[in-house]
């Protein structure tokens, strides 16, 4: 046996194994991260390792039967052993072995360095607050992400909608993850359509990954492509084709956020990551009919065209009609009917239907979804919205709060706890929730305008300025971190400031209402009183003007009666709900109704005094 393997050693055989591994190991470790750049189908890599498998029993058997010499290749049984050369050939395989060691000792300390974080944003314009390069940017945690929408490469270019819904799915499914930062759909896909590269995406969301993908779907087919990018240097995580037919569809969103997950090391056992990606229903129709419901309500968030909201009540009572008992379809159809009854809503008063029969559809929907939902954490989400319906603050703050303590980094959760804590008046724990959110989410745009909104709540004017520049820092694009921030330093006074903010407003895609209102609070914090009084006059004499914009301008006119009035109906007939959504405001005074008190204080709230609007609008008295 010892002169065997003295002939393995004199013939190269075990140099040639040597060379093979290492330089097999490079080739696979390149072309997972060169053929999905390229787009190469999952083929392609799947036979570029069979062929290095069943290349290596041929390498060593050519190592062993043949032999290079000075005259060319020969077999080793025809070359004299005075006559050979394996030493010195075996003296270069070793320089060549060195070299290969070298480069794939560099590979491995590239591949797993730690991911730099994103380059420092732009700073926004904020008077008043120094610039210095004390207060770095805001590394992005390591387990963070955005879904970017997926492309519809459909021959006729009519799946958009299957494609925004899928990728807005998988987005949900993700963040379900405790330990993983999921950038809001609000914030990832204004990049629609973008020609931005991956690490210009990645900085300006805050995220170390990108997951992009695309849908190609026919009447029997579908392919969906998905690729999760390392931000920091474009290295391709995991990519994945998917080639079915639409009957996978359920399967194969499952499959993408599952496999996110375990490529990002979070810390979940199966059964968590089956309860994350769990769609609550088996249906196929039923399924594609939820995310045409979805894919409606993005759009009409997209183009602000509120009525085709009602497009997304149609999908998913279709959902609902093909799977009675899927949760997640009657929670949207729940969520579609509150928002239409809330008075701060953008689809406020958009159906004629009597607010009668939209409690009722409320009541049957939250009812249902709480009745099929099986993951216990969403069932508390779904009764935090029945007890908010209901007019129970204090409860829906306990279910959000149990909520919270299973999926952290639920954006529209954070915001629902900071609405709930400013009405009811639980300053100190408000401020804990504002600076808790915003530090979790610094670039998501939803989470910081509602932080401004409501660190008005804490009468705390250092916490507004913190807040203001660190979202105008962080997410310098964002219209609405542009409009709330406007408010916010109007009202500490930074007048100034609030003004240089005010072009970019008017030339915004809000509506001309909104913009109204932007330059009636500028305009009473100017003293431009004839200009204020004018565009009071204008809004207030708008037919369809809505309860709130008239409250809002009663208030800026210094008319705070006029404003009480104007509610006492809803605490006469009981309706608690609406002067919630009123109360959550820092100007709101609880005081003049005093049913509504009452069950203030029985649900914990606290009699905050309100705060007044420093910037509104002091008319002279009227001569008499």
């Amino acid at each position: 046996m010892g002169k065997f393997f003295d002939e393995l050693k004199r013939r190269n055989v075990v140099r040639v194994c040597i060379v093979y591994i290492v330089v097999a190991w490079l080739a696979f470790q390149l072309g997972e991260i060169l053929l999905p750049t390229f787009g190469a189908p999952e083929w392609i890599f799947k036979t570029l390792i069979f062929l290095i498998i069943l290349g290596f029993p041929f390498v060593l058997l050519f190592a062993w039967a043949f032999e290079i010499t000075p005259e060319g290749v020969k077999k080793t049984r025809d070359v004299e052993l005075a006559e050979s050369i394996t030493g010195s050939t075996g003296r270069k395989i070793d320089f060549i072995i060195i070299a290969a060691l070298v480069v794939a000792l560099g590979y491995f300390i590239w591949e797993s360095r730690e991911p730099v974080g994103p380059v420092s944003q732009p700073v926004a314009e904020t008077p008043n607050v120094a610039v210095t390069e004390s207060v770095p940017p805001p590394i992005a945690n390591s387990r963070s992400i955005a879904v970017l929408p997926f492309d519809d490469m459909s021959p006729d270019g009519d799946q958009e909608w299957f494609a925004d819904g899928l990728a807005e799915e998988i987005l949900n499914a993700l963040a379900r993850t405790p330990d993983l930062l999921v950038s809001a759909r609000k914030s990832s896909f204004i990049y629609k359509g973008s020609n931005e590269d991956v690490p210009t995406i990645a900085a300006a969301l805050g995220v170390q990954h990108i997951l992009e993908g695309s849908v190609r779907r026919s009447a029997n087919r579908l392919r969906v492509t998905a690729q999760l990018i390392r931000a920091s240097d474009g290295f391709h995580l995991w990519s994945q084709s998917y080639d079915r037919t639409p009957d996978d569809m359920i399967e194969i969103q499952e499959n993408v956020a599952i496999e996110i997950a375990k490529a990002l090391q979070t810390a979940m056992d199966p059964e968590a990551l089956a309860e994350m990606v769990s769609v609550g229903t088996r249906s196929i129709p039923a399924y594609e009919a939820y995310l045409q419901g979805i894919a409606y309500g993005i759009d009409s968030e997209t183009t602000g065209d509120i009525y085709e909201y009602t497009g997304a009540r149609d999908a998913y009572e279709r959902a609902i009609e093909l799977d009675p008992e899927f949760a997640q379809a009657h929670w949207q159809l729940a969520f579609f009917w509150s928002d239409l009854m809330s008075p701060s809503s953008f689809a406020f008063g958009i159906l004629e239907t009597p607010m009668d029969e939209m409690r009722t559809m409320f009541v049957d929907s939250i009812q249902n979804a709480i009745r099929y939902e099986n993951v216990p954490a969403s069932r508390a989400k779904y009764r935090s919205l029945q007890a908010e319906f209901n007019g129970r603050p204090g409860q829906a703050l306990r279910f959000t709060t149990e909520y919270l303590s299973h999926r952290p980094n639920d954006h529209e959760s954070q915001v629902n706890m900071m609405n709930l804590q400013a009405q009811l008046g639980l300053v100190d724990e408000l401020k804990a929730s504002i600076l808790d959110f915003v530090e979790r989410s610094p670039h998501n745009s939803f989470v910081n305008d509602q932080a401004l909104l409501r660190s008005l709540n804490t009468g705390d004017h250092e916490l507004t300025r913190e807040v203001a520049y660190n979202a105008l820092r962080n997410i310098p694009d964002s219209i609405f971190v542009k409009y709330q921030s406007h408010r916010a330093l109007l009202w500490i006074g930074d007048i100034d400031g609030a003004s240089r903010l005010v072009p970019a407003l008017r030339n915004s895609d809000y509506g001309e209402s909104i913009r109204d209102l932007i330059e009636i609070r500028q305009a009473c914090a100017d003293n431009r009183l004839e200009h204020a009084a004018a565009l009071i006059a204008d809004v207030q004499s708008t037919s369809e003007l809505d309860q709130w914009t008239q409250w809002f301008a009663l208030h800026m006119s210094d008319r705070q009666d006029e404003a009480v009035e104007l509610l006492r109906p809803l605490d006469d007939t009981g309706d608690f709900t609406a002067l919630y959504a009123f109360a959550s405001y820092a100007y709101f005074d609880p005081r003049p109704y005093p049913n509504f008190m009452a069950h203030r204080l029985s649900e914990g709230g606290i009699s905050s005094v309100p705060i007044e609007i420093p910037y509104r609008c002091k008319f002279p008295e009227p001569d008499t």
